[in-house]
């Protein structure tokens, strides 16, 4: 046996040796304390003991969204109670929940905290889920909710440890409820808004209104209330941002066609205030412009976000660079109307070649889903 096989040998017979579940616990904390949410849960897995180590500890801030997609109402009641999962990390993988005791194609999803759902079934009941653990909180006294309530004037933080929840609806009346709350409270000085952004990060929620006034609101505390405001120079859409063929139409017709321009407020990491404007053609291209104000409060025209993407059905920017499966300088969105049918109606736009495709995961091909919403596990 020559020298080169021995000692692959030996380090053979070293490995079979070695035992993973016999490391110091602390060992294994400082280890786990570095990891990222999806590694820590993964390492979690291995054994048991590395399970018991892994108690207590906090992984790495999250900053890397995940997708969760719901079955089609039309789906058989063996899969309706069921999610997937779209882990960007993991490319060209997608995971299925355990069954949460939920029939999720009789519910909408209206919005996301961290790793918690907020739903709505056809009875109007309000819940919140966990569809990592199946923890679930009912909300009391819904009735009086409407009953087509948009997903885009809905929002909610939850502490993941203690469960204290703030949940605001912004349709028709503005009002909240928290952990506690036997009832809707109403939300002060919410009347003709604009458009609001919800920054999970810092717990702010920014409200645009027609007179192109930003409040910003601090949910972090145990009621709203009010942290500051920001004036800004009126907002116009420039119709000559967008691609040359469609100034050159005057047909209004053909305007009518193009499902008009519509205008969102984001939110940057650094918490400046994006005006994102969208148009869409023939009901299945889209094209986005995103400005903010100058030095002398003047909306111009942003060219890039660097290494940040967007994520408009959340109005927030979230930290792309280095962070595998999610593209710099781009803006994914999400049930945007493609058709029930359609598996690619999830797409990543590109602000640098200024074109959308559908987001770049092999696996959706054979996945038939309604609604999706992204959302930060921690």
């Amino acid at each position: 046996m020559g020298p080169r096989k021995k000692k692959a040998n030996r380090r053979r017979q070293e490995e079979e040796e070695a035992n993973w579940s016999a490391l110091c616990p602390d060992l294994l904390r400082c280890v786990f304390k570095r990891l990222s949410f999806t590694a820590l849960n993964r390492a979690k897995s291995v054994c048991s003991t590395w399970h018991s180590a892994s108690r207590g500890c906090v992984p790495n801030q999250n900053q890397i969204p995940w997708l969760i997609l719901f079955p089609h109402e039309e789906e058989s009641n063996k899969n309706s109670s069921s999610c997937v999962l779209f882990v960007p990390e993991d490319q060209d993988k997608v995971y299925t929940s355990k069954d949460l005791g939920v029939d999720f194609s009789q519910s909408r999803c209206l919005t996301t905290c961290g790793s918690w759902l907020l739903l709505l079934n056809r009875r109007r009941d309000l819940y919140i889920l966990n569809p990592l653990t199946g923890e679930r909180i009912d909300l009391s006294n819904n009735q009086h909710l409407p009953s087509d309530l948009r997903c885009d004037q809905v929002c909610f933080r939850i502490d993941n440890k203690t469960k204290d929840y703030l949940v605001v609806m912004l349709q028709y009346c503005s009002v909240f409820t928290k952990k506690g709350y036997k009832k809707w409270h109403d939300f002060p000085h919410l009347d003709c808004y604009g458009d609001f952004a919800y920054n999970q990060k810092d717990q702010k929620l920014y409200v645009h209104y027609p007179n192109d006034i930003v409040n910003i609101w601090d949910l972090s505390g145990d009621n709203p209330h009010k942290d500051r405001s920001l004036s800004l120079d009126p907002f116009y859409i420039n119709h000559y941002d967008f691609p040359s063929f469609l100034n050159d139409n005057e047909d209004e017709l053909y305007w009518d066609k193009l499902r008009g321009f519509a205008t969102r407020t984001a939110v940057t990491v650094s918490g400046h205030v994006l005006m994102v404007s969208s148009i869409v053609q023939d009901c299945k291209t889209w094209y986005f412009r995103i400005y903010k104000t100058n030095l002398y409060g003047n909306w111009v025209k942003v060219k890039s976000l660097g290494n940040e993407a967007l994520i408009y059905d959340m109005g927030i920017t979230v930290v792309a660079n280095g962070i595998p499966g999610i593209k710099r300088n781009s803006i994914y969105f999400s049930g945007v109307d493609h058709g029930r049918d359609d598996p690619h109606h999830i797409f990543v736009y590109d602000l640098t070649t200024q074109k959308m495709e559908p987001l770049p995961q092999c696996a959706f091909s054979t996945i038939r889903f309604s609604d999706a919403r992204w959302f930060f596990p921690c």
